[in-house]
């Protein structure tokens, strides 16, 4: 009995610490794409817009 206690309560903590540190990830991504997601969003774009200028001059 006393196994099977020790073993839930090690099975509690392992999926406790697994939220967390799938938190942390989804935080750090949040965090660090903010700042990046603003030049990826810009570049495509730039890109774009380049792309259809030249369409426009060829045309």
């Amino acid at each position: 009995m006393s196994g099977i206690y020790w073993g839930i309560v090690a099975w509690l903590l392992a999926m406790v610490a697994t939220l967390f540190v799938c938190v942390d990830i989804m935080y750090s991504k949040t965090k660090g794409s903010s700042n990046a997601s603003s030049g990826r969003v810009e570049e495509p774009n730039e890109a774009v817009r380049q792309a259809s200028a030249g369409s426009r001059q060829a045309a």
